[in-house]
């Protein structure tokens, strides 16, 4: 095990709410930002310092609507695309073994719920494709007004679940926002390698390898 990911089992049971990451866990082809960098002419890098610069982290917690945050991104950077760059450029690839993972912790009597950093165009990407269908609830930054890794991400959906830290867990493919949910009693497993991050999620559960 490395990183900040652990997942001992509890002496008090396995965890009750279970939430995954969307993103470099449940799917593949998430990062739209090379595409639109290439679009506008721009390496990766100095997008991403764009966006920074253009607020984008108003548009994960819904702040301002993907238009609003375009018009703002034109205004500080003289750059423009036709269209709605977020969905047009955003094109997810499920993993099957990951989903397979979430059927088999529901059948085991676990609640799972999608925890994710979004904004509107790729939560309405998800909701068209069915990516969402596998769970029991989706807790999207954009609708929840705060984003990972802000402690207040988490606390706003183990209030609304009504389940302590020390009974969920979590699984992000980001170190910092594992870390912050570590911190705050979660169970976590960061997710790198798709077959060691399944293995450690059964471990924690205490399912019968798949």
């Amino acid at each position: 095990m490395t990183g900040t990911s652990r997942y001992a089992p509890r002496s008090n049971g396995a965890p009750k709410l279970a939430i995954f990451d969307m993103g470099g866990v449940m799917v593949d082809g998430h990062d739209v930002a090379p595409a639109i960098a290439s679009a506008l002419g721009l390496d990766a890098v100095t997008f991403r310092r764009l966006l920074r610069e253009a607020g984008s982290d108003d548009l994960d917690t819904g702040r301002v609507s993907p238009a609003e945050f375009w018009e703002r991104f034109k205004a500080v950077t003289g750059l423009g695309l036709a269209g709605e760059p977020w969905g047009d450029h955003f094109h997810p690839r499920r993993r099957p073994r990951m989903y397979d993972l979430v059927e088999r912790l529901k059948a085991a009597g676990v609640r799972v719920v999608a925890g994710t950093n979004t904004s509107g165009p790729h939560y309405r990407v998800h909701l068209d494709g069915g990516d969402y269908a596998v769970f029991d609830h989706v807790y999207a930054s954009h609708l929840l007004g705060v984003a990972k890794p802000d402690p207040g991400f988490w606390l706003r959906i183990l209030g609304a679940e009504g389940v302590e830290a020390e009974r969920s867990f979590f699984i992000d493919d980001l170190a910092e926002n594992v870390g912050a949910a570590a911190r705050l009693g979660l169970t976590t497993v960061t997710c790198g390698d798709v077959d060691a991050a399944v293995a450690q999620v059964e471990e924690v559960f205490g399912l019968v390898p798949g």
